[in-house]
């Protein structure tokens, strides 16, 4: 029978050992509303609270914040007249799993998709790159031009290179597929308004078309370039062209004003709207075929 979680189970105060953990119990002095439990516990009702025989609300005559038992109330005098019963010890809990309970649909994405990375010979080279680094060579299934590759008389792994004895053959087909439960791949679902950063290397390079859902944001106004002198965009296709240097400590380059301006497409012409004083103008066109 397979377990999930800690093994230890909890003990009644009654018992000699181990050390009683699931009940205990304090001494009131008609002053002290704090006492310090041996556990730690997320809510009131976690627990079952006496004073004086007497079951006390939860939230109402007291309320738990980690290990600590607040009283609203101090409880009496006496001598162990507080009773305390776990009712939750969530650390502690284990939950026996019938033999192949856990479905394919409950595994997460990383661990039942595996990985594959392909590559196509060119007949000199012997080492390749992974997509991510296997525990050893025997958790890849690697195949070339579908003959199975054994380790570590084909190849051998060290972090994310591969490195066969010899190199594949011109045009062969050298496919690797990571197997098993992996730890240095994770699937993760971003929230909203989450900031990536990337420390201190050489910024990553995506290629092919990137499709987003929502608005691309420079974390900082008018710092961040689109571009480059030497790297420029193709052509841009876009709707309404709105352009502000308000955001500058300086003004333009010629006569050192600040303005804010919004370009619009008409049927026959093209606007140009003064944002700051709401004038309007027509582009001056001249159509030359």
């Amino acid at each position: 029978m397979s377990y999930l979680g800690n093994n230890n189970l909890p003990w009644d105060i009654s018992r000699s050992s181990p050390i009683p953990t699931d009940a205990e119990r304090f001494s009131g002095n008609n002053s002290t509303t704090t006492f310090t439990l041996t556990r730690s516990v997320n809510f009131a009702t976690d627990l079952e609270v006496f004073v004086e025989n007497i079951q006390q609300e939860p939230i109402t005559a007291y309320t738990v914040n980690g290990n600590s038992l607040l009283f609203t109330e101090a409880p009496p005098t006496g001598t162990n007249n507080v009773y305390v019963v776990y009712r939750n010890y969530q650390s502690s809990a284990q939950v026996s799993l019938p033999d192949g309970s856990i479905t394919y649909s409950k595994l997460a994405n990383n661990i039942r998709v595996f990985t594959t990375d392909n590559y196509t010979a060119n007949g000199n080279v012997s080492s390749y790159g992974l997509s991510e680094p296997p525990a050893d060579a025997n958790t890849v299934f690697v195949t070339v031009d579908g003959v199975v590759q054994r380790a570590p008389a084909h190849y051998t792994t060290s972090g994310t290179t591969i490195t066969f004895t010899s190199a594949p053959p011109l045009n062969a087909n050298v496919h690797i597929r990571h197997l098993g439960f992996r730890t240095t791949s994770t699937i993760t679902v971003l929230a909203a308004n989450s900031t990536i950063s990337q420390p201190n290397i050489v910024a990553p390079t995506i290629t092919g078309t990137l499709s987003i859902s929502g608005s691309i944001l420079p974390t900082t106004n008018t710092t961040y370039d689109l571009g480059s002198t030497s790297f420029r965009w193709s052509n841009i296709y876009t709707g309404d062209l709105h352009l502000s240097n308000e955001g500058k400590p300086a003004g333009n380059m010629v006569d050192g004003t600040k303005g804010n301006w919004t370009v619009q497409e008409g049927e026959q012409s093209l606007f140009l709207i003064n944002n700051i004083t709401g004038k309007k103008y027509r582009f001056a066109i001249e159509e030359i075929q």
